[in-house]
Formats: structure tokens, C-alpha cells, sequence
């Protein structure tokens, strides 16, 4: 079957000023999704290098060499604007750099006739450009976006495309190979461009889409002040981590946190001095605990901390931990130094269940318990401390307590 390469050539063309106007829009009314820009240079690029290729803008090989040199500036575009979507620097060099050689290289003497070096040089030019372009989406993955991985997918076969070009460059033609040009290899190519150009566009705007939806997820689920989960968090992850638990049979424990005199920190410096203390309080928890556990402030001065697969003596562990790092440290409250102790309660899945909101009645109630005995104290809930009996953990050693 004979494939119309012109007809391909035209609609993709049309696609791709349409796409490159669109991202500018996109960019122009987002302000800082700069990744728009960048992504809106790669497709108008793109037409640029083949309204030059169908118009014929030198004669010969200078026609496919400045195609090729606007491939290379559109694929140095896209590279930049994947570094730009996972908040990194452009590298304004490197990205110069694969047009900037091939540049050099069409000045050699005799480089432009060998049509066996140009679809190596220009293989082993682009390819990298789009590798590096997947592995910049692969770097940002513990940001979990479901089109993510159909991007790097996307960009590695991309990649590949050009990359079978070097083994195929003595059996295959023009522009699959160095073999002369073929109509129906030409159609496939700009087919196999085409299609990967629609589909990208679609999963970048997707893209943009999960991370905007998921900072609206976040910020609802964020404590403003501290950058703590919020209740509304702890109530939608709590429940499911919990449950996870019980379905594996691991142990988890809930530690409940709470400032000690918070009330008269705040009566003597104001909100704005307590509003400091917490901000360095959660600082603190957060240096002595794993990046897999949560934290949580359930409101004022009080949080909570869920630990997955961990018993009550790991729990008391991480607990004294965060106790001693607060009874050493001197905070900064309103530009003064003050000292801040807090109390912890402890409740295991060991002891009660797999319930959360038992586990987290059952720590509150430790923390009283601890606030009674003199505050500055971890104590852990046991199964028959129905009316406040506790066996605690303090600073100065282990106690009973009732």
C-alpha cells in the first residue's frame, strides 16, 4: 500500500502549529508553568523543520542539514522543558550543544554528501536528547502522577526510533537508513512523528492536569502553619494505612503529641510566639522520625504520629527520641530563647486493635497521663487501663503509674 507522505507531512505540520500555539497559550495564562514555554518551542520547532523540509529551503543536503539542526533545537527544547516540570535549572550549554556540533560539523568538507555520517551523526545526537528527556520525568517519579510513566515510555521509544537508525544505517532507507529514500519509508517516519506528537501532547496537558489536582489534594490535606498533615489527612490516611495493617498483619503504633504549657507560651509571647514554637516543633519531630510515617496536627498544640510496621518498643524508641531532642533544644520564640517540653502518648495495634479511632483515644489518654505524672513524659497505653492506669516511660527511667 502506498502511503501519502505529503498528505502526512501537511496535517502533521498543521498539528503541530496548533499544539505549539496552544502550550503558548497554556503558558501566557499559567505564568509559571514555564515547562509550556519550553514545550511550545519544541513544536513550533518542529514545524519549522519540516515546512523546510516540504519547501525545500537549500537545495540537497543543505535542506536535511538544517532540518536536522531544528530537530535537534526542537528535541533540546523538550529536554529543557521536562528539567522545567520537575522544578529543575535549564542547562542552557547542554541543550545548545547537539545543535551546535551538528552546526560544526555541516561546515566539514564532504560531511553534508555522506548521507551515511549524517544519519549517524544526527542518530547519536538526538537520541541521547530524548533519553535524557524520559530520565528527567523518571527522576521526578516519587511524585506519583498516573501519566507519568506513559510519558517516560513515550519518550524512550521515541529514543529508540532514532536509535535503531546506527544498526539500520546500511540496510534500511532514507531516513530509517542511508539506503537511497523510499516514498512509503518517508510516510512511515513522519507517521511514527506524528503519532508520537499527538500523544505526547495529550499526556503532558494530563500531566499538568494530576499535578495540579494533586497540589489541591495536598494543600487541603496541609496544615498551613507547620506543613503537618491535617485532621482531614489523618482521617482519610489513617483509616487506610490502618487498615492496610490489618490486612498484612503488621503492628502499628499511634504516638499522640502534645506541648506542654503551650497556653502560657502563647499568654506570653502571643500567638505569633506560639505559632514559632510549633513550626520548630514539628521541625524537630520530623529530624527524628522516618520519611514513611506521618505526622499529623489535630488542632492547637496537639498532633499525632502513625508509624507503620512498628511495635511498642520501636514506638517508644522514635517517642523518647522526639522527647529528649525537645527537652535539649532551645527555641526561638519571638526572638527569645525559650525552653519546650512535650509529653507523648503511645497506643499499639498490638494492644488494641487494628481501629483507629480507639488507638487514638487510647494514646490521649496516655498523654493525660503523662501530663499528671509531672509532664515531660512518654507513656505507653496497656489492655487493662481502662481507668487511666498506665505503665510510662520517663527520662529518668521506666515507672508504673495509676
Amino acid at each position: 500500500m502506498q502511503l501519502d507522505a505529503f498528505t502526512i507531512l501537511i496535517f502533521g505540520i498543521l498539528v503541530k502549529a496548533l499544539l505549539g500555539v496552544l502550550f503558548l497559550v497554556f503558558w501566557l495564562r499559567l505564568g509559571r508553568a514555564i515547562w509550556f514555554a519550553w514545550w511550545s518551542a519544541t513544536f513550533l520547532m518542529g514545524v519549522l523543520a519540516a515546512i523546510l523540509f516540504l519547501a525545500g529551503f537549500a537545495q540537497g543536503e543543505s535542506t536535511l542539514a538544517v532540518v536536522a539542526g531544528a530537530l535537534m533545537a526542537a528535541f533540546a527544547c523538550c529536554w529543557q522543558g521536562a528539567r522545567a516540570f520537575e522544578r529543575r535549572r535549564p542547562l542552557w550549554m547542554a541543550a545548545l550543544a547537539a545543535p551546535a556540533i551538528w552546526a560544526g560539523l555541516c561546515l566539514v568538507p564532504g560531511f553534508l554528501g555522506n548521507v551515511t555520517a549524517r544519519v549517524l551523526v544526527s542518530s547519536l545526537l538526538i537520541a541521547p536528547l530524548l533519553g535524557m528527556t524520559a530520565f528527567e520525568f523518571w527522576r521526578g517519579r516519587a511524585e506519583r502522577l498516573p501519566s507519568r510513566w506513559m510519558v517516560i515510555a513515550l519518550f524512550a521509544t521515541f529514543a529508540l526510533v532514532f536509535a535503531v537508525r546506527v544498526p539500520l544505517v546500511g540496510v534500511a532507507p532514507f531516513p530509517f537508513g542511508a539506503l537511497p529514500e523510499q516514498p512509503n519509508a518517508v510516510a512511515l517516519f513522519n507517521v511514527l512523528m506524528f503519532f508520537h506528537t499527538v500523544l505526547l501532547a495529550v499526556l503532558l496537558v494530563a500531566l499538568n492536569m494530576e499535578r495540579f489536582e494533586l497540589e489541591q489534594r495536598t494543600q487541603a490535606q496541609t496544615d498551613s502553619l507547620t506543613g503537618a498533615l491535617n485532621r482531614r489527612a489523618f482521617m482519610t490516611r489513617g483509616h487506610r494505612l490502618v487498615l492496610r495493617h490489618q490486612k498484612s498483619g503488621q503492628p502499628l503504633c499511634l504516638l499522640f503529641l502534645d506541648l506542654d504549657r503551650f497556653k502560657s507560651l502563647n499568654d506570653r509571647f502571643g500567638h505569633s510566639g506560639g505559632d514559632d514554637a510549633l513550626m520548630r516543633f514539628v521541625a524537630v519531630v520530623h529530624e527524628c522520625i522516618r520519611p514513611t510515617d506521618f505526622l499529623f496536627r489535630l488542632g492547637g498544640e496537639e498532633f499525632c504520629c502513625l508509624l507503620p510496621a512498628t511495635g511498642v518498643e520501636d514506638a517508644l524508641v522514635v517517642a523518647e527520641r522526639i522527647r529528649r531532642r525537645m527537652e535539649a533544644a532551645t527555641l526561638s520564640v519571638a526572638g527569645t530563647p525559650v525552653k519546650v517540653t512535650v509529653s507523648l502518648g503511645i497506643a499499639s495495634t498490638e494492644t488494641f486493635g487494628y481501629d483507629v479511632d480507639t488507638l487514638l483515644r487510647r494514646a490521649d489518654m496516655a498523654v493525660y497521663a503523662a501530663k499528671r505524672a509531672g509532664r515531660n513524659r512518654v507513656v505507653v497505653a496497656t489492655a487493662d487501663d481502662v481507668e487511666g492506669g498506665f505503665l510510662h516511660a520517663v527520662g529518668r527511667g521506666m515507672a508504673a503509674a495509676s
